[in-house]
């Protein structure tokens, strides 16, 4: 009997391995179909951009290097982040000249960038990455295949550096003394170096007929231990080590494979753009974070597209439904409990959170103006040390910055503690934090929302909406916000029977939140006469918060009423003429959670239309901000909202795919309490359904008749 189950587990296990294996197959073919390929010289090819979550940058088109490096804990001070220092090199025969013949590939399997070209004076090849074992190190090549010497003139940027040691083939330099954050900076070269000026730190180095020159750079932030100044390492075994950090990486999370089309590049490059550049050890991304394409990058470049340059530096800080919000989300719902571990800890910062909602929300009675007066308001009583509230645009020590009205965006106190319930409610893990997160979020709206006598309800003072430019009373997206965070606060103190005191008024005050509506819509806000104007960067956005993420309360909402305002609001929005692509991903999901597959689907599309002229980069909307991560990690989201749902107990399986999807698969994706699912659907058919959890398979269905489970009791249901 032993035996026979030794060798049932041995089964298991290798099953276990070449399943994985054969999944990372095809979605090795998918990444490998859509790598970017630019194979013609084109100044308008836009830079790819290349990171480790660590550090990255924008690479340069010609495969010379990185003009600037960011580093994601490096700042100008408390508010703001600064772009590093680079490693690019100027080859001043072929300075303004076109490629004869030009080849630039990046591989989204691993993010390294092979770039050929030749010109009539010589060629050579090149390659790049940053490395993903050795977060702190980046990692070049230039091999010279023509027939004559290569000079190389060594550009750092325009990062200071103070130089304090060199030798032949290294350069040692560091940040100003009073730096906000310190800096240090090590290159090593196999070539020695020549006419080395030490006040401007611009070497060069001669790279000769059939000659291969190796740089390494290792940028360290916040010394704490002391920098290896050692030879560079084996080239070979950094290009291993790199390589299997990816492959570790893919494996760790689930997969879809999508149709071939626009749909599956932008999706296979959005999931590999949100590995280089969010999940960090230390700190959260930024809005365009390693893609600030400035002016003195675009001359280096010599780039010369269209497209606007990010100079702003809000444009590098992390913003709780931005970046940093939606890459959580995406880390959660695609299975890397490990990356979305991180982003959660880096969010959670109590001793931040408790001083929130007084830096946001005025203690006493207010009187805004916002285009017009307001009126007099008290949006807090008192000071609530128990109150949590997460930052809309964040400081280096996570408290919010005082952007009014930006930071008085009240949903946020929803977005946020749905992303730590999801991650509780998938991985069965963390539950003290989950708690306290949700905890001190419902205190927050416990302290925030005012009850309203003659109405019998509770009541939002005028905060600003998602929309960003919708300051009333009462918004739909602040009180579905509210109400979902005081109902599942509630529901998981009774569960861990704690704070009954606590729990019980939560319940109440969420039993009376209503929503602004008419008998066949939901209104924007208290009093909405549906006269405000929709469409441009704004538009109306709020009425993406009846379904994604508070998904829990749909089960309250009837379905037709749901449809009628999404599809009013769409309309409003001309279709999503000026949108930004985030806005148009989350309408897409609350449309897939909804079951309305062809409205999602309509609505995804809209993010390919905001993609660069090289067919590259999504922006933000309308050219500005490109690689806009925001509108990355929300893209992934929406496919895979297609294929599978977690609401409550409930699993749903291929619940809304559109048309243009009906083949589609989908492997080891995460629902509840650890179960992963993967699914096979072949023209418009579901061929097989698979639950497994801790490696195992627990459940195979092959004759599908039902796609909606149950899990309870630690068993899996047919609804």
């Amino acid at each position: 009997m032993k035996s026979n189950l030794l060798l049932f587990l041995l089964f298991l296990s290798h099953f276990s391995v070449f399943a994985q294996n054969e999944v990372y197959q095809k979605l090795a073919a998918e990444l490998k179909k859509y790598e970017v390929v630019y194979s013609n010289y084109s100044a308008n090819n836009y830079p790819v951009l290349s990171g480790n979550a660590e550090m990255g940058a924008l690479t340069d088109p010609l495969g010379r290097g990185a003009y600037n490096i960011e580093i994601n804990d490096l700042y100008l001070t408390k508010k703001d982040r600064i772009v590093g220092p680079g490693m690019f090199l100027r080859i001043a025969d072929f300075s303004g000249l076109t490629p004869q013949t030009y080849r630039q590939n990046y591989n989204l399997e691993n993010g390294i960038l092979t770039t050929k070209i030749t010109y009539e004076q010589g060629s050579y090849e090149s390659e790049m990455y940053f490395s993903y074992a050795d977060r702190e190190l980046f990692v070049f090549s230039l091999t010279n295949t023509g027939n004559f010497p290569l000079v190389c003139d060594l550009d750092l940027g325009q990062f200071k550096l103070n130089l304090k040691e060199h030798t032949g083939t290294s350069i040692y330099a560091v940040s100003d003394k009073d730096a906000f954050t310190p800096l240090e900076y090590f290159l090593t070269t196999n070539i020695p170096f020549g006419g080395f000026f030490s006040e401007t730190i611009s070497p060069y180095l001669t790279v000769r007929p059939a000659q291969t020159l190796k740089i390494t750079l290792r940028l360290r932030t916040n010394v704490n231990k002391p920098m290896d100044k050692g030879a560079p390492a084996d080239f070979d075994k950094l290009k291993a080590d790199h390589c299997g950090a990816w492959l570790e990486n893919w494996q760790s999370m689930g997969t879809i494979i999508l149709p071939e089309g626009d749909y599956a590049r932008a999706f296979y490059r959005s999931l590999h753009w949100l590995q280089c550049t969010a999940g960090g050890d230390n700190y959260l991304p930024g809005e365009t974070q390693f893609g600030i394409l400035s002016s003195r990058i675009a001359e280096a470049y010599q780039y010369r597209g269209k497209a606007r340059l990010n100079n702003s530096s809000w444009y590098q800080n992390p913003f709780t439904y931005g970046a940093a919000g939606w890459a959580t989300f995406a880390y959660i719902l695609f299975g890397n409990e490990t990356k979305a571990r991180k982003m959660l800890a880096n969010m959670y910062r109590p001793e931040a959170l408790t001083k929130n909602d007084t830096i946001m929300f005025a203690v006493g009675k207010s009187n805004y103006k916002y285009g017009k007066p307001k009126g007099e308001y008290i949006y807090l009583e008192r000071d609530n040390p128990d109150a949590f509230c997460f930052a809309h645009e964040m400081f280096f020590d996570r408290t919010s910055k005082t952007t009014f009205p930006y930071d008085m965006q009240i949903h946020i106190q929803g977005f946020a503690p749905a992303m730590f319930y999801q991650f509780g409610k998938l991985y069965n893990s963390m539950s003290d934090t989950v708690y306290r997160a949700l905890r001190g979020s419902a205190e927050f709206w416990a302290t925030m929302l005012n009850y309203d006598a003659e109405r019998k309800i509770y009541s939002l003072p005028p905060v600003l909406s998602l929309t960003e430019d919708l300051f009333e009373a009462d918004l739909l997206d602040g009180l579905l916000a509210a109400k979902w965070t005081l109902e599942q606060a509630s529901e998981m103190a009774k569960t861990r029977n704690m704070d009954k005191d606590l729990r019980e008024k939560w319940a109440k005050i969420a039993q009376n939140i209503t929503f602004p509506d008419r008998d066949d819509v939901y209104l924007e806000f208290r009093n909405d006469d549906g006269s405000r104007r929709g469409a441009g960067y704004q538009g109306i956005r709020g009425y993406a918060y009846l379904g994604f993420p508070t998904l829990e309360l749909m089960k309250n909402f009837p379905a037709n009423k749901v449809g009628k305002s999404l599809d009013q609001c769409w309309m409003r929005n001309k279709k999503g003429e000026g949108m930004i692509t985030f806005i148009a991903n989350w309408f897409a999901l609350t449309d897939a959670y909804w079951g309305r597959a062809e409205e999602s689907n309509e609505k995804m599309a809209y993010s390919l239309s905001q993609i660069d002229e090289s067919g590259t980069a999504m922006c933000e909307q309308n050219g500005s901000l490109y690689y806009f991560l925001t509108g990355y990690a929300s893209f992934t989201l929406v496919p895979l909202s297609m294929v599978l749902q977690t609401v409550g107990s409930e699993i749903r399986v291929f619940p809304a795919v559109p048309k243009a999807f009906q083949n589609i698969e989908f492997y080891n994706l995460p629902t509840i309490d650890g179960v992963r699912v993967s699914g096979i659907m072949k023209n418009g058919k579901t061929e097989k359904i698979t639950f497994a959890k801790n490696g195992k398979i627990i459940k195979e269905i092959t004759n599908v008749k039902k796609n909606r489970f149950v899990w309870k009791n630690n068993k899996l249901i047919e609804k």
